[in-house]
């Protein structure tokens, strides 16, 4: 292996969903390929890969294949590896703006900076548990994915912001597969175990409508089962 390698790292969640395609459209351009959360090779497992077979150099380049995910976590991630790695001989250049989809011929190290150790991974902000009312999983597997969960997604998020409810009443996180996938977009609520679905962008006041009165009024959902974001639920 030669001692300098390009290394293209996924962002989000749904683009690790094509690894395959992702890490063999990196070979064909002679570069290595990773992850940084979801399926395929991870960050951290590639750069110990690496860094055992003898690279003394490596350019980091995040990219985005569907969403737009800001870069600053995997230049943490990145960090983070070189502070608890101290005897590893290995120089990370990181590229901070992503790539929008596979590069046809390998990134160019202009503007690419060297990374110091540090330990990013670990702030006193982080230490809580959020005091939220509920937790919204919305699912980004393929098939949610490719039904429109990531608009769903980012309106769903903007909606709460605009009633001051996320973050504060209402914790969403995206996830992999919620199951039942013929109901996609899923969207799954807890406490309550309660899955909705199909949820599209045009349902996400439905859902907040929803979400802000379970905060309100305590109401709680009567079954297991899943439901469109319309339907009214009893106490």
């Amino acid at each position: 292996m030669s001692e300098s390698v390009t290394l293209l790292a996924t962002l989000c969640l749904a683009d690790s969903y094509s690894w395959t395609d992702f890490s063999e459209g990196a070979a064909r351009i002679g570069a290595t390929a990773a992850t940084l959360q979801g399926s395929g090779v991870g960050l951290v497992e590639q750069l110990d890969h690496l860094s055992a077979k003898g690279v003394r150099q490596v350019h980091l380049v995040p990219v985005n294949l569907t969403d737009s995910v800001p870069a600053s976590w995997l230049g943490r991630v990145a960090r983070w590896w070189l502070e608890h790695r101290p005897d590893a001989q290995l120089e990370i250049w990181y590229t901070t703006q992503a790539l929008p989809g596979m590069p046809a011929a390998l990134p160019s190290r202009e503007g690419a900076r060297v990374l110091r150790p540090n330990d990013s991974l670990t702030s006193p902000t982080w230490e809580q548990v959020p005091a939220v009312r509920h937790h919204v999983l919305v699912c980004r597997g393929p098939r949610c994915s490719a039904k429109g969960s990531s608009g769903m997604l980012a309106s769903l998020g903007a909606e709460l912001h605009e009633r001051d409810m996320l973050d504060s009443e209402v914790l969403v996180t995206q996830t992999g597969c919620l199951y039942p996938c013929n109901r996609a977009p899923v969207v799954a609520i807890q406490p309550e175990m309660e899955w909705v679905g199909p949820v599209h962008e045009s349902d996400v006041i439905a859902l907040a409508d929803q979400l802000e009165r379970y905060c309100r009024d305590g109401t709680r959902a009567t079954n297991r089962g899943i439901s469109p974001p319309t339907e009214t639920r009893a106490d």
